[in-house]
């Protein structure tokens, strides 16, 4: 089953939610035209490698200047493939709900115990943007749950109906019990 964007699966006891990361259209134009210019400079570098007139150091520097900029376009691509295939997952069993949060070059796991959870519902976050030189403050869609000492965040950029698709599922699945579920949420 799924809402078109997000993907919510039933095996063997576990549910899993695939939320993807929200793409921004401008960076990622900004970035495929940045590889044209990345290539040809590359490009240039390279060729000054194979130079016949180059000195032993010349090389040794291009060589670096090689590596640096190989660097630069592993960066641009791990940024590229995490806007494109990046996704939040949430994966719920009996005993506990584990969280793993895309960031560009790390995954951020964290487990809460079922037993501990407690309050779990839909909600709107405030957060601000800079627009020139205001800063706009704007919502999105989210869901919280409490966990002790702390309030949990996770699912951000849903829309209101795909956050109470995620709570609807999460409630059918059995595996959250009754008791951790919010009485009443409001967006």
């Amino acid at each position: 089953m799924d809402s078109g964007r997000i993907h919510i699966h039933m095996r063997n006891r576990q549910l899993t939610i695939l939320i993807p990361v929200r793409k921004n259209k401008r960076l990622m134009t900004y970035l495929f035209l940045s590889t044209i210019p990345w290539v040809l400079i590359l490009w240039g570098i390279v060729e000054n490698l194979y130079s016949p007139t180059g000195s032993f150091w010349n090389r040794v520097l291009v060589f670096l200047l090689i590596i640096s900029w190989s660097v630069i376009g592993l960066a641009g691509y791990a940024i590229l493939s995490f806007m494109f295939f990046g996704r939040e997952k949430i994966f719920i069993n009996r005993e506990h709900i584990l969280i793993e949060k895309p960031i560009v070059f790390y995954n951020r796991r964290n487990y809460y115990l079922l037993k501990d959870i407690s309050n779990l519902r839909a909600g709107k976050e405030l957060y601000k943007v800079k627009k020139g030189d205001n800063w706009e403050e704007r919502e999105r869609s989210i869901l919280f749950m409490d966990y002790p000492d702390k309030q949990v965040v996770f699912a951000r950029g849903t829309s209101p109906e795909e956050a109470e698709w995620i709570l609807l599922k999460i409630a059918q699945s059995g595996l959250v019990p009754m008791k951790a579920f919010a009485t009443e949420h409001q967006f």
